[in-house]
């Protein structure tokens, strides 16, 4: 196992570019399976490998170029003072990139799916807020720390990591109304 992560390290030391895109397409193509299969429980009969072609389609083109590259610009962001560069970084992350990638995010699935730009338009909007706040509750701190120790060319890994968790809420939100997710029967009075 040692011997593995030593050579991932070195991999996404020479290659981060190419590194981050394959990490995104396989952590987002995790996140949709485990939507479908681990809480939509379809069955791999019923599995939609398109949806899942999307989201990694969304991750390893989309995704995974505009925050690596994004990633270098706010590592130039100095680090003179540890908590005041954080915040800075983290905030500009948080509050100026989320909104746009998380907005990009609901547009390309939606327009992936070989529906109008009036519709994602219209999905975007609705998902937006619920979809930050989420984001928010969990990328605050794990940027904060990021952005803080973790070397550059690990930092979109990171993200991907916990990004498994998130891409299963995404596509659960993305595919609303694409789903019939039954809901709890209400209990009986005793």
């Amino acid at each position: 196992m040692a011997s593995l992560l030593r050579s991932y390290g070195s991999f996404m030391t020479r290659r981060p570019f190419l590194g981050n895109i394959v990490s995104a397409v396989a952590l987002f193509g995790a996140g949709d399976v485990i939507a479908q299969q681990a809480v939509e429980k379809k069955g791999w009969s019923k599995h939609d490998w398109a949806r899942t072609g999307r989201i990694v389609t969304w991750g390893g083109v989309f995704f995974a170029p505009a925050v690596t590259a994004w990633f270098q610009v706010l590592n130039k962001v100095p680090m003179t003072n540890m908590v005041k560069g954080t915040a800075i970084r983290v905030g500009l992350d948080q509050f100026v990139a989320a909104p746009i990638v998380l907005s990009c995010f609901y547009t390309v699935m939606t327009l992936l799916e070989g529906k109008d730009l009036a519709t994602a338009k219209e999905k975007a909007e609705k998902n937006i807020w619920p979809t930050l706040k989420v984001n928010w509750s969990l990328f605050v701190p794990v940027q904060a720390i990021n952005q803080s120790v973790v070397p550059l060319h690990y930092r979109l890994v990171v993200i991907n990591v916990v990004n498994l968790f998130f891409n299963t809420f995404l596509s659960l939100q993305n595919a609303k109304g694409d789903v019939n997710v039954p809901s709890p029967k209400p209990s009986s009075a005793r």
